[in-house]
């Protein structure tokens, strides 16, 4: 994998914002992936992340991109199969709309595998947990919720829907 510092990763994510992480810098793991995960990182990148962007118009944080084996399994309550690790996932922060219109832009506008309404209230996630994987998209979505004292999230299928106006900057 070669990282040139001008250059990003994709048009809009940084080779930082791919794969960084202040837990693996902090328990030296080398996060980086194998061919295949870095073929799926791509992929998602250009077929989901960028038109995405395009559509929304401003910067998209990421949070979280790839995440090898070891350093998910260093992430308090990441689920042990998680997308992270094949590079078919990313969670995702809106910057100048909400969360929750995020949400339902990739939700009724955009081709995912699985979407998920991360922690937050029935008004807005803290965060917005995507997967893609080309050809085998199932339009899975799931709202997360932490019980009090429990380091895990549990999942329940999302049954939350607003009035929905496409027209939204």
């Amino acid at each position: 994998m070669t990282k040139k510092k001008k250059n990003n990763f994709s048009k809009h994510i940084s080779w930082n914002e791919a794969f960084g992480s202040k837990t693996a810098k902090k328990l030296k793991i080398a996060n980086e992936p194998n061919e295949e995960q870095l073929s799926n990182m791509k992929i998602l990148a250009d077929e989901f992340f960028e038109p995405l962007r395009e559509r929304i118009g401003e910067p998209i944080i990421i949070n979280s991109f790839f995440r090898c084996k070891e350093l998910n399994d260093a992430i308090n309550g990441a689920a042990t199969t998680s997308q992270h690790i094949d590079g078919c996932a990313v969670d995702l922060d809106a910057t100048n709309i909400s969360n929750s219109d995020l949400f339902y832009i990739i939700k009724n506008e955009f081709d995912y595998d699985k979407l998920i309404w991360e922690l937050g209230d029935n008004n807005n996630p803290d965060w917005i947990h995507v997967s893609y994987v080309k050809g085998a998209n199932r339009k899975i979505v799931y709202q997360a919720k932490r019980k009090p004292g429990k380091a895990f999230s549990t999942y329940t299928h999302f049954d939350l829907d607003i009035d929905y106006d496409a027209e939204t900057d």
